[in-house]
């Protein structure tokens, strides 16, 4: 009895639900919230997160809602408002609402006036709270256009391979404004399960990078953790795996020189985003003309690692070849 009500809480199944990301590639929370009222105390927080289409309809939605509203109220007082010697065609409704889109907007072309009192009321409430509604609009507008984004492109694949002897996790970075970036910093930190006294728990590990600061960021950037016997890593490296649900998580940020103003980027990557025993491709080149060149085309391309036989006597760097090139 006990087993199938626990199997029943699980869903049936007799096993728990396989842990899916916690982070969507750019960085996005994917929680779903059990048990939290939705209220409209941080409605402004999620008129930013919108996106714009999302926020257009919003405000398309809104405004006719609240016309509706007060030709309705305008509605229900017929000859509340003089029409003029030639008054609009139409039935009577859609004249109201003509009218209150004229109120809202403060407009007062003159054709049309409220002449009792009650008509007066209802007009004086709606350019209150016309003037209220297009304030609003206006200054979520105008949040929206003044954020501050960078313009970040992250390579979709991490790729893992020995150089000078040590192997090494490596993800690199483009600013496609191609503008500078001052003080730009990096972090990275591997999100996995672990348990604590028998409980599970969900864990941020740091990983030590090669260069955590880059003085300035203009094209691109190799971004290097080292696998040492200190990493976080390296009980993975010989599985060549990652655990399940485990995550690594990527924040860049900087001075945007153009705005003074701190923009950050950010990605998330799993398990199956790694490609151990690969490098990434050159995309740097010289035109003919002697200016440099970004093959973003090759951005996210990787190859394997050329294993290249070490001489007779032994000289040479472990690696050879690849070491060169990854350098």
């Amino acid at each position: 009895m006990a087993m199938a009500e626990d199997e029943r809480q699980r869903g049936g199944q007799g096993k728990p639900p396989t842990l899916g990301r916690m982070l969507k590639t750019q960085g996005q929370l994917r929680v779903r919230a059990l048990g939290r009222r939705k209220t409209l105390v941080d409605f402004y927080h999620a008129m930013l997160r919108a996106t714009w289409p999302q926020l257009f309809a919003m405000f398309a939605l809104s405004f006719v809602g609240f016309n509706l509203l007060f030709a309705f109220l305008y509605e229900l007082q017929p000859g509340g408002v003089d029409w003029g010697q030639r008054p609009i065609a139409g039935p009577p409704f859609w004249r109201d609402f003509v009218f209150s889109v004229d109120t809202m907007a403060t407009v007062g072309y003159g054709n049309m006036v409220p002449i009792t009192g009650y008509a007066n009321l209802v007009a004086v409430a709606e350019i209150a709270l016309g003037m209220l509604y297009v304030a609003l609009i206006t200054g979520i507008a105008f949040a929206r256009f003044s954020r501050p984004t960078a313009l970040i492109l992250f390579s979709r694949p991490m790729v893992v391979n020995d150089i000078g002897g040590q192997p090494k996790l490596m993800f690199r970075a483009a600013n496609q404004r191609h503008n500078l970036i001052f003080e730009a910093s990096a972090s990275m930190s591997l999100l996995i399960d672990t348990k604590l006294d028998g409980r599970p728990m969900r864990r941020f590990s740091d990983l030590h990078l090669v260069r955590e600061a880059n003085p300035v960021f203009a094209l691109t950037w190799t971004i290097i953790h080292p696998i040492d016997q200190d990493s976080p890593l390296a009980p993975y490296l010989e599985a060549k795996r990652l655990p399940p649900g485990s995550e690594l998580i990527v924040v860049l940020s900087g001075t945007d020189d153009r705005t003074g103003q701190i923009i950050h980027g950010r990605w998330a990557y799993n398990a199956d985003d790694i490609l151990w025993g690969y490098r990434f491709v050159d995309i740097l080149g010289v035109a003919e003309d002697g200016i440099r060149t970004i093959d973003y085309n090759r951005f996210h391309d990787a190859e394997p690692v050329a294993r290249d036989v070490a001489p007779a006597d032994g000289s040479g760097p472990p690696g050879g070849k690849a070491q060169a090139t990854a350098a």
